[in-house]
Formats: C-alpha cells, sequence, structure tokens
C-alpha cells in the first residue's frame, strides 16, 4: 500500500477547515465523518494551529492515533504530510483542550479524500 494511495475517479476529495475559539481550560472535540454513504477516509494530513498550552489528541475509529501531546499532528502553516501511510477511517475525532490561561483561536484542517466502498 503506497504512503498517500492515489485516489480514483469516482473519490471525493476532503478539506474542511475548522475553527475553534476556546477561554481557558475550554475543550472542544470536532468529528470528521464521510459524507458519501459508504465511504472511508484516506487522511494523510491534519494540521492544527500550534498554541502553547494545548493538549492535542486525534481518534480514528474510536482508538487513539495520536497524544494526548503538546505539540499539534502538524502545524496549520506546514500541511506536511502527517500520517504515512495515509489513515483509513470512517469517524475521526479531534480533541482540543486549552491549558495556556487565556483565550486562544485555533484552525484545523484535515485533508484528503473520501473512497466509495468497492474502489480501490
Amino acid at each position: 500500500m503506497p504512503w498517500v494511495p492515489e485516489p480514483d475517479p469516482d473519490d471525493v476529495p476532503f478539506n474542511e477547515p475548522y475553527t475553534a475559539e476556546l477561554d481557558d481550560g475550554e475543550k472542544v472535540t470536532v468529528t470528521f465523518t464521510p459524507e458519501q454513504s459508504g465511504s472511508v477516509f484516506y487522511l494523510p494530513i491534519l494540521a492544527i494551529s500550534k498554541v502553547r498550552g494545548t493538549i492535542y489528541e486525534i481518534r480514528d475509529d474510536g482508538s487513539t492515533q495520536y497524544g494526548p501531546a503538546a505539540i499539534p499532528p502538524t502545524d496549520i502553516d506546514d500541511m506536511t504530510v502527517t500520517f504515512a501511510p495515509a489513515k483509513r477511517f470512517r469517524d475521526s475525532q479531534v480533541i482540543i483542550r486549552n491549558t495556556s490561561g487565556a483565550p486562544q483561536t485555533y484552525h484545523i484542517q484535515p485533508v484528503g479524500f473520501e473512497q466509495i466502498e468497492g474502489g480501490a
């Protein structure tokens, strides 16, 4: 299996930025699920704003894939491949906890594609 599989012509690109504003001590859980019936995600890039005093955690299909950690999988300004091989899942949760002592704004950007069941 290649690191980032080539999408089939019927696959659907996925790039859904999300912004969260959190006060100190607040937590947000953002869930990404495929929109096409019977599809799965391939996600090679998951970029999140890097902010001091933050705890980052990623769960795919209920299993922890990253963190809890004090740094994001990759910074929103870098957009480098995060998961090699690309993660394949049906449900992904990004959990961010602000422990910085001040309000913070976070940008979350998953980049990949939805593969229709029966595809490659």
